[in-house]
């Protein structure tokens, strides 16, 4: 058996490099389609565009449904901005709650925390948490 470490170890490293890699690669995977699906810009030619291909919708069904989908979306969007300012409102107030309980310096280094995750939301969503 102790003969065929080198097997063993070797066949631990490559497979604990595949689980790495496949993780880093599913990260990166579902980060790209959560941001496609969160850019309204185009949602309404992608839905528009699959259901072309999908259905071979006529030119007047293609009018009409690009019509409710352009409605509806407006209508998402509407709810996703929304949602977005109430929980950015209620994520403003824990920070709030959470410096209640923090000594100065861990308040501080609390500040730095919050200013790096305001950056990260505006470069990664385009939105702004409330100043609250």
């Amino acid at each position: 058996m102790l003969r065929y470490w080198k097997i063993v170890a070797g066949l631990t490293l490559v497979f604990a490099a595949g689980g790495v890699c496949g993780s880093v690669v599913t990260h990166q995977f579902i980060k790209r389609g959560v941001e496609r699906a969160m850019n309204f810009d185009r949602w309404k030619e992608g839905i528009v565009h699959v259901l072309q291909s999908k259905l071979n919708l006529t030119p007047a069904q293609h009018q009409k449904i690009e019509a409710l989908v352009d409605q509806r979306g407006r209508e998402i969007r509407g709810t996703f901005s929304k949602t977005f300012s109430e929980s950015g409102h209620i994520l403003v107030q824990l920070q709030h709650q959470i410096d209640k309980e923090l000594t100065p310096e861990q308040r501080a280094v609390h500040e730095q925390m919050k200013r790096d995750f305001r950056a990260h939301l505006k470069k990664r969503f385009n939105f702004d948490l409330p100043q609250d």
